[in-house]
Order: structure tokens, then C-alpha cells, then sequence
């Protein structure tokens, strides 16, 4: 028979949000999560989300205008 084996992790501070997702990107993360036995899709999704926050790069519309007249 199997064991139950509890591995201890380190605890994270979550909170519960809702959000809307497009079906297509969450059959999409859903497949991403399954094909590479990643840990969990929250697990994913915020790795994701941490990921483009630090490559953002905000632009304003006057930085928009340059590149269409330059």
C-alpha cells in the first residue's frame, strides 16, 4: 500500500482574489501546468505574474507619439 508522506513547505501569505480569465489562456495554463507536473496552476499563475512585473515597462503616450513620428 502507498504512504501518505507530508513534506513540510515553506507557508506563504495568500490572498483569495477572483479574477476573470479567458477560457482559451486558462485551457492554455491548465495544459502548461499538467504537461510540465508543475507543483500547482496558483503555483504557476503567480510565478507568472511575478515574471512580468519585473519585465514591465510602462510606456505613456507621449512616448507612443515619438515612435510613430520618429
Amino acid at each position: 500500500m502507498a504512504e501518505f508522506i507530508i513534506k513540510s513547505r515553506k507557508r506563504k501569505d495568500y490572498t483569495q482574489f477572483t479574477a476573470r480569465i479567458e477560457t482559451d489562456i486558462l485551457e492554455n495554463i491548465k495544459k502548461i501546468v499538467k504537461d510540465n507536473n508543475l507543483i500547482s496552476i496558483n503555483e504557476f499563475i503567480n510565478d507568472c505574474l511575478k515574471f512580468a512585473i519585473d519585465n514591465l515597462k510602462i510606456t505613456n503616450d507621449e512616448d507612443n507619439d515619438l515612435k510613430k513620428s520618429g
